[in-house]
């Protein structure tokens, strides 16, 4: 590298060592700038992040994207799982003959990937000149803005500490409480997985119904009985001491997600609704914006899918009706009863190679309308919160197989139901001690309610740095491209912020790993183009 350059180097930070931080530094590295990389960390578990980390989940939980949708860190994963030996192999009960880029793989495993693979990036990042340095059980307690640096007051093993960078990137990661409120109920939180097997068998709610709820019903299967496994047949029985047990999710629709289907990958690019028509659609203005890119996703299903379409009837061409149609179809076959019917479609999908195309449309399609959430006025985004949101939710928290099969197994053996909240639920703690949930097949008394309902959006005032918040120009604005936040202060350097639960506010689809690569770009393009930018010539 130059020595001319090395004067130039800027000290770059990163809170947390999650999939978001590493894609991140994957960007910041692969650029031709010498930085100097520091990535803090509060736990000793660098590089896995909180949903692929053991201890908080358990081997048998399933992530939902298949191994080729996974960006790549330094390689792919099927070809890390091909590096590895028979021993560690045989221990997630895989071979290489296994090994398959359209297979799920555990979170779990996925997590010892890019621990693996951050630890690759970080020495090949050092072999190209750039310092980089890692800091586990570094617990960042405070970011604060000065006029010439960001100061970092920080918690280390040796105790407190305080370090200055030029750039800071906020990569957290998720934000769940460790004990959960809903109105005037205590829940339990799902994380670690050691909350749910600690329950006694008993009368459990699981509040969701996404593949988080699914996880938690399969630990409840896990502890309090036995899955046997016969190729596609899946059996459950109860230990002696857990025939109490009776498991009821509770959701507002009362409907699960539906089974993985097969999907050409690399994905064929839609007719309509492409990122192409919608950059016409914003040169036009933001006039009825979500209504015309609406139209396009409307002129794809009707082109791809015209039976499917013809089924939600006539009204379902405008947005609520469309919304409503949906949901009115998926409560007839999205519930247990018609579970099995939907993963034999699914199956025949994936065996014949056959796309469903209604679901194809809607889970691509989705994508696209991140690029005009940002242009929403705020009685849109309002529109696309509730009624399309809940479409594309959905549509993308399709399952895997396996996990569709022991959830089956726990309702063919008679200890699993779901059941619908509808518009007028309400939670209670209960006299005994669970919880009461008013439903509509009238109130139900759970000895424990758990919160599967996955991330919830917040604030940027709600960030877990005092020194920070207190500094933001608008501590309730909403994140935008590129994530840096405008501080009231002046200041030489900068923060940017890709902290989950602040990012979700105005990018919702933004929590699958392929989102977080895509958002890291974003922050590291930025960050090196202002560095590149503030260079003397």
């Amino acid at each position: 590298m130059d020595n001319s350059k090395m004067n130039l180097t800027r000290k770059i930070a990163i809170i947390g060592a999650g999939p978001m931080a590493i894609y991140t530094a994957k960007g910041l590295l692969h650029g031709d700038t010498p930085l100097d990389l520091t990535i803090f960390d509060a736990t000793d578990q660098v590089g896995c992040g909180m949903p692929y980390r053991a201890g908080m989940n358990a081997d048998y939980m399933y992530c939902n994207a298949f191994s080729r949708e996974i960006p790549s860190i330094t390689q792919p994963l099927v070809a890390w799982l091909h590096d590895q030996d028979d021993a560690f192999l045989n221990a997630w009960d895989l071979a290489q003959d296994d090994i398959d880029a359209r297979d799920f793989y555990p979170r779990v495993l996925l997590g010892e990937y890019m621990k693996s693979e951050f630890e690759q990036l970080c020495e090949a990042g050092r072999n190209a000149g750039h310092g980089v340095h890692v800091l586990p059980n570094h617990k960042v307690v405070d970011v604060i803005p000065t006029e010439s640096t960001i100061k970092l007051e920080v918690l280390t093993p040796d105790g407190p500490s305080s370090f200055a960078f030029d750039k800071v990137v906020l990569a957290t990661g998720h934000d769940w409480p460790a004990a959960p409120k809903l109105g005037g109920a205590d829940l339990v939180s799902p994380w670690p997985y050691t909350n749910i097997t600690a329950l006694p068998a008993g009368e459990i709610g699981v509040l969701g119904s996404s593949l988080s709820a699914i996880d938690v019903i399969v630990a409840l299967g896990k502890e309090h009985g036995t899955f046997i496994e016969d190729g596609e047949k899946v059996s459950w029985f109860s230990n002696p001491d857990s025939e109490a047990l009776s498991i009821t999710m509770v959701s507002h629709k009362g409907i699960m997600p539906e089974p993985d289907f097969y999907y050409p990958y690399p994905y064929e690019a839609l007719k309509h609704v492409n990122p192409d028509a919608i950059s016409a659609e914003l040169e036009n203005g933001n006039d009825a914006l979500l209504q015309r890119v609406f139209a396009l996703l409307l002129a794809e299903l009707n082109d791809a899918a015209p039976e499917y379409m013809e089924t939600l009837g006539p009204d379902a061409q405008s947005i609520d009706g469309f919304s409503e149609a949906y949901f009115r179809r998926r409560e007839t076959v999205g519930g247990l009863r018609a579970l099995r019917e939907t993963l034999t479609a699914a199956v025949k999908s994936k065996d014949h190679k056959e796309t469903q195309h209604h679901r194809y449309a809607l889970l691509r399609g989705h994508e696209n309308f991140e690029m005009i959430l940002e242009h929403l006025s705020d009685k849109d985004w309002q529109v696309f919160n509730e009624k399309l949101m809940p479409v594309f939710g959905d549509c993308y928290a399709a399952i895997p197989h396996i996990s569709v099969r022991r959830v089956l197994a726990l309702y063919d053996a008679g200890v699993l139901q779901i059941i619908p909240t509808g518009p007028e639920s309400s939670f209670e703690n209960s006299p005994s001690g669970g919880v009461s949930v008013q439903t509509i097949d009238g109130k139900i008394d759970f000895d424990a309610l758990i919160d599967a309902r996955g991330q919830a959006a917040a604030p940027l005032a709600k960030l877990p740095f005092p020194g920070l918040v207190g500094r933001l120009a608008e501590p309730d604005k909403d994140l935008f491209e590129p994530f840096k936040l405008d501080l009231s202060v002046q200041t030489d350097g900068a923060v940017y912020c890709l902290s989950m639960p602040q990012v979700l506010k105005r990018h919702p689809f933004s929590q699958g790993l392929p989102n977080c690569d895509d958002l890291g770009r974003v922050v590291a393009k930025d960050i090196l183009d202002s560095i590149e930018g503030s260079a003397p010539s």
